[in-house]
């Protein structure tokens, strides 16, 4: 049991945790970039916000412990965001162990008190947040074994909320059983009508797959069969205007940018990680527009690309920057 809890939290260190910047650094001369929008970053776990070609950046929350995706609202007033707790326990019998605990939070942008914030989940079990385009709802994933404490595995479902937290509507498979239909990071079309996300089955995270909006109705043999077809994927983010979805392929060998049409059936490649830049496994996010792409690289700077793969810039210096978001306008 112990050895199986270690294996999870080693798992759920490599799907959330944010890695230590690399010793050599990445030489890259950046150039202004005239984009109209901000950009929201984590920053040393903690959150900021910065003009699109890297100006003007500004703490907004000095918590120490903001991990993951970032998603604005509609308004682009609000940003949503996971922090990471820990839980360390004993069991009668002398097991136990150490897990993360994870929640969704959400703050207005121009306050200027830090802890003008608000919970938006209780449940210590979700991340990787994503606002709907129409700003009503906040979509994520739940450990829903998060907060059980001699449970040997997580069990990801997928899950929104509207933007107060109030109302809860889980995208799993009717009659789905435990560890069935599950998934993470998932990421909603424009208008909501479909979802992708990364496949789970067991302890291993399979591939990409596309399901209704209001839920997954796919057995679980056709979910991994499909998810198989579309593997290496990370951090899937769908484009405002719906014709593509943008992700991190994690094959040694191919690592880069993609984007792929939303029935999966075609992708290209928008930057190879063999020019220098390695894309850090996290969220791409698009510009409104769905004419740029900002990422991080895994030695902790961020970048704006265009989609066409082309004017690579480097917008932030710190060296430890991660997860950046476009605001929506």
């Amino acid at each position: 049991m112990t050895a199986r809890r270690t294996l999870v939290g080693f798992l759920i260190t490599i799907l959330l945790s944010m890695p230590a910047p690399s010793a050599w650094g990445q030489a890259f001369d950046s150039k202004p970039l005239n984009l109209p929008w901000k950009i929201a970053f984590i920053r040393d776990r903690n959150l900021w916000v910065m003009d699109a070609d890297g100006s003007d950046a500004r703490l907004l929350c000095g918590f120490g412990n903001v991990t993951g995706r970032l998603t604005w609202d509609a308004d682009g007033k609000r940003i949503a965001f996971a922090r990471q707790g820990e839980s360390t326990y004993q069991l009668p019998d002398g097991g136990g162990g150490t897990r993360r605990l994870y929640d969704i939070f959400a703050k207005h942008i121009d306050s200027t008190r830090e802890n003008a914030w608000w919970w938006v989940t209780t449940n210590h079990g979700s991340h990787s947040p994503e606002w709907s385009r129409d700003g009503q709802y906040i979509l994520y994933t739940h450990d829903i074994n998060a907060n059980t404490v001699d449970s040997e595995s997580p069990d990801y479902k997928i899950e929104y909320k509207n933007w107060d937290g109030t109302v809860i509507k889980p995208l799993t498979r009717k009659d789905a059983g435990p560890r069935e239909s599950m998934g993470i990071q998932p990421t909603w079309s424009p208008d909501r009508s479909k979802v992708a996300f990364i496949y789970f089955d067991g302890l291993k995270p399979v591939g990409l797959v596309v399901e209704p909006g209001t839920g997954i109705t796919r057995p679980e043999d056709q979910l991994a069969m499909d998810a198989g077809k579309f593997i290496n994927v990370y951090g899937p983010q769908w484009s405002p205007d719906g014709a593509w979805i943008a992700y991190v392929n994690t094959d040694e060998s191919d690592n880069g940018i993609y984007v792929t049409t939303p029935d999966l059936a075609s992708k290209r490649r928008i930057w190879d990680a063999s020019g220098g830049v390695i894309p850090h496994r996290a969220p791409i996010s698009w510009s409104p527009d769905s004419k740029w792409l900002t990422f991080s690289s895994t030695d902790g700077y961020i970048y704006v690309i265009g989609a066409d793969g082309k004017n690579l810039t480097r917008i932030s210096s710190g060296g430890n920057d991660y997860y950046p978001s476009f605001s929506p306008k």
